[in-house]
């Protein structure tokens, strides 16, 4: 059992879900954004469920400041955590209720920080688990640029309690930088494993899950 838990990240089918189990991947996440070239309806998540019946695996629901009907959808569906990204201007009373509809310990906030900016502290008290994705002005993750590592280590660092995720283009080829310079506990990867936007590629899946076994021993 690896140390570093994985998440593969914008799985839109059954083949890429089993391939990333069979890699050893503790999460699969599934994208209900419409404006994501992953994006897969609540349909398409309960089909791909279904074909994973006797294997165990959590599932990651993964929006953008989903509206609180969209939540409860959600919770409808067979997901074990609801990953939520969202500007930081957002109304707090919204991030609050996604706390209480799903609790803090299933709910991973994922602020959309500028590189260098300091953590905003109001979320703490609303989730355990936080991402740190790449920063874009006019995307929400996906983006395939590296998160600014520094400042995870930092953030790590001040709090220490809480459970912190790195995404970003994390692939094969960056996975050692990462693990040599940041203190890995959860790696969230996407892009990095693509063939193509939505479908994953086995070989490059393989090869990060060996990377990190090369690199755990």
């Amino acid at each position: 059992m690896m140390g570093v838990e994985v998440k593969v990240c914008g799985i839109t089918n059954k083949r890429d879900a089993l391939n990333a189990l069979q890699a050893g991947a503790n999460y699969l996440g599934f994208i209900l954004y419409p404006k994501s070239p992953r994006y897969v309806t609540l349909e398409d998540v309960k089909r791909v469920s279904d074909s994973l019946k006797d294997i165990s695996c959590k599932k990651v629901a993964v929006d953008v400041a989903p509206k609180l009907e969209d939540v409860a959808l959600m919770q409808k569906a067979d997901f074990q955590y609801y990953q939520f990204h969202f500007p930081l201007d957002l109304d707090k009373e919204i991030i609050r209720q996604w706390s209480e509809m799903v609790g803090p310990s299933n709910l991973w906030l994922a602020p959309k920080l500028p590189t260098g900016a300091n953590f905003p502290e109001y979320l703490l008290e609303y989730s355990e688990t936080f991402v740190i994705d790449a920063y874009s002005p006019d995307k929400f993750g996906g983006t395939g640029k590296s998160a600014d590592w520094k400042s995870f280590s930092e953030f790590q660092n001040l709090y220490p309690e809480k459970k912190w995720i790195l995404a970003g283009g994390i692939g094969p080829d960056n996975i050692a930088s990462a693990y040599q310079k940041v203190d890995l506990q959860v790696v969230d990867i996407n892009s990095a494993v693509e063939s193509e936007p939505g479908v994953k590629d086995e070989v490059k899946i393989k090869k990060l899950f060996l990377c990190l076994q090369e690199l755990e021993k």
